[in-house]
């Protein structure tokens, strides 16, 4: 299920919105305080909530005009074949021509890899507006159950108890979470509730329970996770007391869990630890959910905040989320899919889409969140890194490759965080040792823990000589990339041809043709490696020296026919992430010197 765009009228602040559009992945609304976030996100709910627009020229409620959703959502056949299965209901559908094709249109239907539900919603009203049409003369209506073998016919009846608006509101009802600011007591419950976790989240010590004993590296990985986002939390346990039939979820200080008495019910811990682990939970077991979080930075430090979306969007990238906040923080941790300003004049609030490339929007966004710049907050440690490809790959990398068999399975991952400009640190105009001085107070007065400011950069353009100088007024706290650039590890043809087929609707990009140019290019001189070149993809002093961006962007363009140009940010997070599932010795190197970087930073 997936939200592609909402329209509101009528609606709490917003007496008409336009078409709202949505992506796959990380959709933010941010604005300041009362403009309308938290109730435009409310909308998502199951059941929309009647909220009449009132203005200075309509407020009697006698005049105004009942709340309207209007929703495109996606839906795949097979999720909503398995919430009709669920429910157990006689389906009721309009269809025409002889009894032999009915089951036949029908079980079409439910085999579609997408279909496109437009639905409004009203004054306790749903109405499904673009029903499948009934596909033949003399339309009646006709009865089906879902058996295991599909669509069964059952008979004729005009009654339509049931029809598929009943099966997209169950699917709905299942698939939406919602999470607000509020307290919530999600951490006992009876041990025979359902192992799938409500909506609610009211279940959550059962899920935990059976994930720990049906799905232990699941429960494992959660635990990470959640030490990852709260440097306090060390371990989690589910227990159950002598004669009681209540579960209860307990929070552990230490990774050792001796003594019950050492143990914190979650209860009773702070809010954002049952928050954030009911939202993991959501995203570790459901598939193809919608989680609307509403201001998370309200229940989490902004370190947290930015780990939890990280994880969220680097580990469970395949659910849609809806995120508010008025903190800036959080939109520097992802690549969001859509940002939404939200602002509010008078009565009436309204929807802004910002367009990310945009520097004069991005100036207006800044500006209504009160900053001018994406600050860097709390955190334990902070490695500031080239740029925000390495901001966002080099965390992942960590996580992804963290050894749980030795001491890295205790270690939070630090805050990665690009730097404003790399130039500072070797033009002649300025001072480096300055330069450098004003990033390691930024990360000392960023959290009192912090240890002294540590950085990654390319070597790009330095020689030797200057590299040498630039650590020394680092204090020996700078590694330098043992390559010219991070695409220099991205020259894996099929992960390149596997990201760039993600993007193109037809003619898909072969390995055989990523090869073909990377052997027939590299030699260029624009590459700037024409003397390591020895026709091995695989040479590791021709990796250290090739202009790797340069000729990724003209490899995109060459063999895409000018469809798909290569985007360092989104494309290079997405051939690594497919080089580490796939082949991950090749990235060895890289590996390397993330924990490095890490054991630097620690050090």
């Amino acid at each position: 299920m997936k939200f592609s765009d909402v329209q509101l009228f009528g609606y709490a602040s917003f007496e008409e919105t336009e078409i709202i559009r949505l992506g796959q992945g990380i959709n933010f609304f941010v604005g300041q305080n009362n403009t309308g976030k938290s109730a435009l996100l409310q909308s998502f709910r199951p059941s929309l909530q009647q909220s009449p627009h009132r203005n200075v020229d309509s407020f009697r409620p006698e005049h105004l005009r009942p709340s309207i959703q209007d929703a495109t959502i996606q839906f795949s056949g097979i999720e909503l074949w398995r919430a009709w299965r669920k429910a157990g209901w006689e389906l009721a559908w309009t269809l025409g021509g002889d009894r032999e094709h009915y089951s036949r249109v029908v079980s079409d239907f439910f085999s579609q890899a997408s279909w496109a539900a437009k639905i409004r919603r009203a004054d306790g009203t749903n109405d499904l507006t673009n029903k499948p049409p009934p596909r033949g003369e003399g339309p009646t209506v006709v009865r089906f159950r879902a058996t295991v073998d599909g669509p069964e016919f059952t008979g004729y009846d005009n009654t339509r108890d049931v029809e598929l608006l009943d099966v997209i509101n169950a699917r709905w009802g299942e698939a939406v979470f919602f999470f607000d600011a509020q307290r919530s007591n999600v951490g006992r419950c009876q041990i025979n509730m359902s192992a799938m976790l409500l909506p609610n989240a009211s279940n959550l010590p059962a899920v935990l329970m059976r994930m720990q004993g049906d799905r232990g590296d699941l429960f494992r990985t959660l635990v990470q996770h959640m030490r990852d986002i709260f440097p306090t939390v060390r371990n989690l346990s589910i227990s159950s007391e002598s004669g009681s039939s209540d579960l209860e979820i307990l929070v552990w200080p230490v990774v050792e869990q001796q003594y019950r008495e050492l143990a914190t019910s979650l209860n009773a811990s702070g809010t954002g630890l049952s928050q954030v682990l009911a939202i993991l939970t959501v995203a570790m077991t459901m598939e193809d959910a919608v989680i609307v979080i509403d201001e998370i930075s309200s229940f989490l430090h902004p370190a947290a905040a930015k780990a939890l979306v990280r994880i969220l969007e680097s580990h469970y990238g395949g659910h849609q989320y809806m995120i508010s906040t008025h903190s800036p923080e959080v939109l520097s941790a992802c690549r969001p899919s859509t940002i939404h300003l939200v602002t509010k004049t008078d009565f009436t609030s309204a929807v802004v889409p910002i367009n990310v490339e945009n520097v004069g929007q991005l100036r207006v966004l800044t500006n209504e969140l009160g900053v001018s710049m994406t600050d860097v907050f709390a955190s334990d440690r902070i490695i500031w890194v080239e740029g925000p490809t390495e901001e966002l790959a080099f965390p992942y990398i960590f996580e992804e490759t963290r050894d749980d068999s030795s001491a890295e399975r205790h270690q939070r991952t630090p805050q990665f965080t690009a730097v404003i400009a790399t130039g500072d640190f070797t033009a002649k105009r300025t001072r480096p040792d300055l330069i450098f001085a004003i990033y390691d107070r930024l990360s000392n007065a960023a959290s009192v823990l912090s240890g002294a400011a540590t950085f990654a950069f390319d070597a790009e353009g330095l020689n030797e000589g200057q590299m040498t100088d630039l650590t020394r007024r680092a204090k020996d706290r700078l590694l330098f990339l043992p390559r010219r650039m991070f695409e220099c590890y991205l020259l894996h043809p099929a992960a390149i041809a596997a990201v760039m087929n993600a993007s193109l609707d037809d003619a898909p990009v072969s390995v055989e043709a990523v090869e073909a140019f990377l052997s027939a290019e590299s030699g260029a001189a624009k590459y700037k490696a024409v003397k390591e070149w020895k026709g091995d993809l695989q040479e590791e002093k021709w990796l250290a020296k090739v202009d790797a961006a340069n000729m990724l962007s003209d490899l995109f363009d060459s063999l895409s026919g000018a469809r798909l140009t290569f985007s360092k940010r989104v494309h290079s997070f997405g051939i690594l992430k497919e080089i580490l599932a796939t082949d991950r010795a090749h990235l060895d190197g890289l590996i390397h010197f993330v924990k490095q970087l890490v054991a630097l930073s620690r050090s």
